[in-house]
């Protein structure tokens, strides 16, 4: 410790009592909590809801950052999707597949022409 410090247990000084005060005074009045009317039934009722809200924010978190598990999730919803193509419009997918295989088929058409010249 040099010269200058005080130690820390050191009792304050007229100086440094008359700056807590005036930093003290010069402080806004702290907010009035308003009164908590709720009942005791009520409040566990809050503390229940809160822990399910937050219960949720975490199973939606998981499920965001979870990759295996959004991969899973989006292939079922295209089987889902593509079932429910096949039963409410045949036609359509039978389109779609033919499509697909003519672009397959141009594709590969391209690139046989390419490796020939």
């Amino acid at each position: 410790m040099s010269d200058h410090e005080a130690p820390l247990d050191a009792p304050l000084g007229a100086a440094s009592k008359a700056a807590a005060a005036g930093l003290k005074k010069n402080q806004p009045p702290a907010p009035e909590k308003p009164a908590d009317t709720r009942t005791r039934d009520q409040i566990k009722l809050d503390v229940v809801k809160n822990r399910k809200d937050l219960s949720d924010t975490l199973d939606a978190i998981e499920f965001k950052l979870n990759v295996p598990k959004q991969a899973r999730f989006a292939a079922t919803r295209v089987t889902e999707k593509f079932e429910e193509l096949k039963r409410e419009n045949p036609a359509v997918l039978v389109a779609g597949a033919a499509a697909a295989a003519a672009v397959l088929g141009g594709v590969v058409w391209l690139g046989i022409r390419a490796v020939r010249r």
